[in-house]
């Protein structure tokens, strides 16, 4: 009898220990696992491996959402559930579901709130394989919605932008081979994933700021990440080289973010690594990201070190825009020719010849940068107005032509266009051509 007894409650704890829980303590609410406030929906939500943090692969036997107490699902309760792994950790778009021929029906049927939970027990129960991130799709198909206080019922928590893509309205259940466009969000369900056994570690951050790879980050990053459940606090490493220490070296952090009391050095590649640590134990086998922070101040940022444009056409990407100073503040000298001024960007200058000359200045594709072209003569101490233009918006390119005269001197100036405001420059291509 003892030992009946004894196997009963190894059973019960097992059983305990193989559940994976995801922020289960949030108290928001939004449209996920399924909206309760319209009478039709399909969501579907990404979990990546990286934050299942799972000991290995495993059985999924179902899933436990997690409702508001003053809300009610009476209305909102047949639905049907599918599980699935895809490589993604978000959608692109409004229309990037992850196709129904990748997904596994692993319920259908009516589920009830209990104790301010919705259990969903599978039938069969979904291999998880422990490399892909998981998919969590849920189908509602009631045609009467619940009025809540918060109009949606259940517990969600923030996460990475794009993670969760869903569809609610009222026209007809949701035929999941003809998926109309969804609305993407930053949060998905809190839920208990029962059937898998958890890592001994907590597991690893996503890091937010810098992603992976971001060039020309400030000399005073705010380095962000989201939190991990059942972290208590963050270690930290910044170097100068590839698993590096020489900047920081494993500083405990209780937050998510993190800003260094010095600065960085110009044009450097970092090297980040953060793990989460719970109850002493550090996450282990954490991603290092590796960022470059943003060049010195080009030669070229004041009038006296304009780049001289000798042979033509004269082309030059200012690569290094983005690190430009607004020197003595914005230039308004051309406030005449119909703009009440713009930065001090970035400085060429050419010898007049009694020629026209066209200068073109365009941005690198995806671009928002939005220049305006300064041409001035006289000296760098005191410049007149020859002309400005601002036509276009950000990313577009903005011309335009000069007549010179003979041995002259001609200083043009790139800089945001931004009459007051010490606006960031950015990379542009300037091109100046004698007609």
């Amino acid at each position: 009898m003892k030992r009946i007894l004894l196997l009963s409650l190894l059973f019960v704890v097992l059983a305990v220990k193989a559940q994976i829980n995801i922020n289960i303590g949030s108290t928001n609410v939004g449209t996920a696992p399924v909206s309760s406030f319209f009478s039709y929906s399909y969501v579907q939500q990404i979990y990546p491996k990286q934050e299942l943090n799972a000991s290995g692969a495993g059985n999924i036997t179902g899933l436990t959402f997690y409702i508001d107490p003053m809300s009610t699902i009476v209305e909102s309760s047949n639905w049907t559930v599918y599980l699935g792994h895809t490589s993604k950790n978000t959608f692109s778009s409004g229309t990037d579901w992850i196709p129904a021929t990748q997904l596994t029906q692993v319920f259908e049927g009516t589920v009830v709130k209990n104790n301010n939970q919705v259990q969903v027990i599978f039938a069969t129960p979904f291999a998880y394989n422990n490399t892909d991130n998981l998919v969590i799709a849920a189908k509602e198909n009631s045609p009467n919605i619940d009025i809540n206080n918060f109009d949606e019922a259940f517990h969600v928590y923030t996460h990475i932008p794009y993670s969760t893509l869903y569809y609610k309205g009222d026209r007809g259940i949701v035929d999941t081979a003809a998926l109309p466009g969804g609305i993407r969000a930053d949060y998905k369900s809190s839920v208990t994933i029962s059937g898998l056994t958890p890592s001994t570690a907590p597991g690893c951050p996503f890091i937010i700021y810098p992603l992976n790879n971001t060039q020309n980050v400030s000399l005073s990053p705010n380095i962000k990440w989201l939190p991990v459940s059942g972290a208590d606090s963050y270690k930290i490493s910044l170097g100068t080289s590839p698993s590096g220490t020489d900047v920081i070296n494993q500083q405990s952090v209780s937050g998510t973010d993190f800003t260094l009391m010095a600065n960085l050095a110009t044009g450097t590649n970092y090297y980040l690594k953060i793990a989460s640590v719970s109850a002493n134990v550090v996450s282990s086998g954490c991603s290092e990201y590796v960022f470059k922070t943003i060049p010195p101040v080009p030669l070229n940022d004041a009038c006296s070190g304009a780049f001289l444009a000798s042979a033509f056409p004269y082309a030059y990407t200012q690569d290094d825009a983005v690190s430009t100073t607004n020197n003595a503040g914005n230039i308004s000298v051309c406030s005449s020719a119909g703009d009440t001024g713009m930065n001090d960007g970035t400085w060429f200058k050419l010898i007049g010849d009694d020629s026209q000359y066209t200068i073109k200045v365009t941005m690198p594709a995806g671009s928002s940068f939005d220049p305006q072209i300064g041409a001035y003569s006289g000296s760098c101490s005191n410049l007149s107005c020859v002309d400005t233009v601002d036509n276009a918006g950000g990313g577009g390119t903005e011309t335009l032509t000069v007549t010179t005269t003979a041995g002259t001197e001609y200083f043009i100036n790139v800089g945001a266009y931004d009459d007051t405001t010490d606006a960031p420059e950015d990379t542009f291509t300037i091109t100046i051509t004698k007609l």
